[in-house]
């Protein structure tokens, strides 16, 4: 019994300390957490080994687990398929640090599946509270950065907070967007909308609840990324539609769903009227960037062709992990090896997984969807897992950092809200 309780305090305390460093892997520090984190998994599992308690395990944590891992791995397996074509720079530069962030993650994962288990209602709320604490404090750093920002005082780091893709009216007014402490806007906006759902879990009064969310959506606006206006919007009608089912389903419709209803009325009317502009804009813009007319566009249309002329088991199987950063070895023309990733995480695992490790993704997505689906009716836990699950496919088309300390952070929030909803919705039907 002393063993098991002096187990499970090496646990809470590793979990929580991941809490604390899982989102500041989206800053300039991201290798030192890492470092970190690698080491904190390691002391933690070596003394629970030797505390050697049996362990349980839940079924949709593990199966999840399993599904996101094995994606991975098929691209480690990858490695042995196209070994032709790497040299020495690939070890060297590229996957040994890959397989040391494996490494953190899967160690990461296992600490996850035990201490999940292990939890009772009290310390998983305790874990979102830290979880919004922390995404509390980049907000404020972002509120700091924008006063600063107005009256020239400088950020105590330095990100990517120039206006480039900003109309020149908007850059005479503002002089740079928001960053908090993430390397640039793109890294900060998953961190928003997880902030922004949080904040119906773990605040209670209706002012305060207000206040932060005007905060964070202030953040949101002047990060002038384009990523978070997408995700916020889509979520938004996302959780509009659940709300308007379950409301269908009781056979009675509350003030949230007639809104949402007017607001959809009323975009369409918009849409009648500014339709055609709207239609032509996103043509001409659509065909430029399939004519390659941006460094990106160009990039992706040469990962595409690449992929396309790749041998079945490639197909299959993928290259290999860490690949996307030696593309010139499979054939790339060095003058158009502009980025490592495309920002899409589908894609770039289609390089290093194939089909099949690109399934094991879907299959992950897909356990957490049907799991939030099935239950989020009649639970607000189970509803903010489902939407930050719907959160993170978004955030997958235009992020890459799906072997990042902050995916497995997002992950464990989702697996910490189904928990408790399970918990929960077991305790009403007693």
């Amino acid at each position: 019994m002393v063993s098991k309780i002096t187990q499970y305090r090496f646990l809470s305390i590793f979990m929580f300390l991941f809490f604390i460093m899982g989102p500041l892997s989206t800053t300039q520090w991201n290798k030192i957490v890492v470092v970190i984190i690698f080491s904190l998994a390691f002391i933690t599992i070596f003394f629970c080994t030797l505390l050697s308690n049996k362990n349980r395990f839940w079924s949709l944590a593990i199966f999840s687990s399993l599904f996101y891992l094995c994606a991975f791995i098929v691209s480690l397996f990858a490695i042995l398929l196209t070994r032709e074509y790497l040299t020495s720079d690939f070890i060297d530069s590229v996957i040994v640090g890959r397989l040391f962030t494996f490494v953190t993650v899967l160690m990461t994962v296992y600490l996850l599946n035990v201490w999940l288990v292990a939890s009772d209602e009290k310390q998983l709320n305790k874990a979102l509270k830290i979880a919004f604490f922390v995404l509390f404090i980049f907000i404020l750093l972002g509120i700091w950065q924008f006063i600063g920002n107005l009256i020239g005082i400088p950020f105590f780091i330095e990100t990517r907070d120039w206006m480039h893709g900003v109309p020149s009216a908007i850059r005479s007014l503002v002089p740079k967007r928001l960053t908090s402490i993430s390397e640039e806007p793109n890294f900060l906006s998953p961190l928003l909308i997880e902030y922004l759902i949080l904040i119906g879990l773990v605040v209670v009064r209706r002012s305060i609840k207000y206040t932060l969310y005007t905060l964070g959506i202030f953040v949101a606006l002047f990060s002038f990324s384009g990523g978070v206006y997408i995700n916020l919007l889509l979520l938004i009608f996302v959780y509009g539609v659940l709300s308007l089912f379950r409301s269908l389903m009781n056979g009675v419709l509350n003030g949230k769903d007639i809104v949402f209803i007017l607001s959809i009325f009323i975009f369409f009317v918009l849409i009648i009227f500014i339709g055609d502009i709207l239609l032509e804009f996103i043509y001409y813009k659509v065909q430029g960037e399939a004519a390659g007319q941006s460094s990106r566009s160009q990039f992706l249309l040469s990962l595409i062709q690449l992929i396309a002329d790749s041998n079945f088991s490639q197909l299959m199987f993928g290259h290999g992990m860490g690949t996307m950063g030696v593309l010139t070895s499979f054939g790339l023309p060095r003058e158009e090896f502009i980025f490592r990733i495309t920002n899409n995480f589908y894609l770039d695992m289609l390089w290093e997984g194939g089909f099949i490790g690109l399934g094991f993704i879907v299959l992950f997505f897909t356990s957490l969807l049907f799991f939030g689906l099935k239950g989020y009716m009649n639970n607000r836990y189970i509803e903010a897992g489902l939407l930050l699950t719907i959160h993170m496919i978004i955030t997958s088309l235009y992020r890459s950092e799906y072997l990042s300390a902050h995916f497995v952070w997002v992950f464990t929030i989702v697996l910490v809200c189904y928990r408790l909803g399970c918990i929960k919705t077991q305790r009403v039907n007693r």
